[in-house]
């Protein structure tokens, strides 16, 4: 199965950090037929093994979460005060869309409200509003509605503008970053199940709470302690009014190999055995402009004596929005790299 296929079913469940339950639901229906072992850990981060005797063990990771928003207030009007619950960018709420998840599988919609020019003070309308100025109405009336449809202190949500395919060959949702990732691991590992794994273990760890600080990665390193390890993320694309020299990558332009970002500074042996397996795969790769960014390979490649660990991401657009977009090419030709890096695997580790 191609990740293209797999992207609109891992892009639907709602994953706010540390609440990714419907997000590693979905990922394990696909993975369980596949998976030669399939667990959670007490994190939350699922973990998918083929051969998991054999060593040495490469560590393949993508986060489930997705930036999002937390209540942190109910008024006795019934209206909602929110922060953000990783990057998100309070300019984008101000009327948006949200979808609330009081518990696992139960959703509640609301909207951003914001004050019609009408009534708004010339001296503020040009300003872009903090989260402390902002806040969610659910149509319900009163402290006592909200609280009997299940919202209260600490309920997350999302921003939500829908998701699907979009103009030639092109998939746009609030959360690429990263079910693009998660997309592509499902993918290769489905692949691998059927023939050609390398002669070496692997385990694909779908993390949680990447958006919040590495945070699965992090303990799911320490507890597996892999030889080598490869994250798969979602960058910045280029974007009017981003010039050239800052844009970390380019739609169209394959996936794009890490040299060094905000967290992680990748050793030149595994950035050219990307690059060699991008030939051998018959794909183009660019490489990531530092020092835009992170991924879960900064925690991981600090784990216990150091993890010697790689990183590739998929370009799109306007990420941490509701309306994140990235080309369908890119998204496949992924996830061709990271099956023949795989490939050579065994003696990178």
């Amino acid at each position: 199965m191609e990740p293209s296929q797999l992207l609109s079913d891992f892009c639907a469940p709602l994953g706010p950090p540390g609440r990714e339950d419907e997000v590693r639901q979905a990922v394990r229906a696909v993975l369980e037929p596949h998976a030669h072992r399939l667990e959670t850990d007490r994190l939350g981060n699922l973990r998918a093994w083929l051969n998991p005797e054999r060593r040495p063990l490469v560590m393949l990771d993508a986060h489930m979460d997705e930036v999002g928003l937390v209540v942190q207030h109910v008024d006795e009007r019934g209206f909602l005060r929110v922060a953000a619950l990783g990057g998100l960018d309070a300019r984008l709420a101000p009327g948006a869309r949200v979808t609330l998840q009081p518990r696992p599988g139960t959703h509640l919609p609301a909207v951003v409200g914001l004050l019609p020019p009408h009534v708004e003070k010339p001296a503020d309308k040009d300003k872009a509003l903090p989260w402390e100025a902002l806040y969610l109405d659910a149509g319900l009336e009163g402290a006592e509605a909200v609280a009997a449809a299940g919202v209260e202190v600490g309920t997350p949500g999302v921003l939500e503008a829908g998701q699907g395919p979009l103009g030639a060959g092109c998939f746009c949702a609030r959360n690429l970053d990263d079910r693009a990732g998660c997309a592509v691991l499902a993918a290769v590992l489905m692949g691998l199940a059927q023939g050609g794994a390398p002669d070496c273990g692997l385990v694909f760890n779908f993390a949680v709470a990447e958006e919040v600080g590495l945070r699965g990665a992090a303990t799911a390193a320490f507890d597996l302690a892999p030889d080598l390890a490869l994250a798969v993320d979602c960058t910045v694309g280029d974007t009017p009014g981003l010039e050239e020299a800052r844009r970390p990558s380019r739609l169209g332009g394959g996936p794009a190999i890490t040299v060094s970002d905000g967290r992680i500074v990748v050793p030149w042996r595994l950035v050219e055995s990307l690059e060699r397996a991008a030939r051998e795969a018959g794909v183009a790769c660019q490489r990531k402009k530092p020092p835009y960014g992170g991924t879960d390979a900064g925690a991981i490649h600090l784990s216990r004596g150091g993890v010697p660990t790689a990183v590739v991401s998929v370009p799109a657009r306007y990420i941490h929005s509701p309306v994140s977009l990235l080309r369908l090419a890119d998204l496949e030709a992924t996830a061709a790299l990271v099956k023949a890096w795989l490939a050579r695997a065994p003696e990178l580790a």
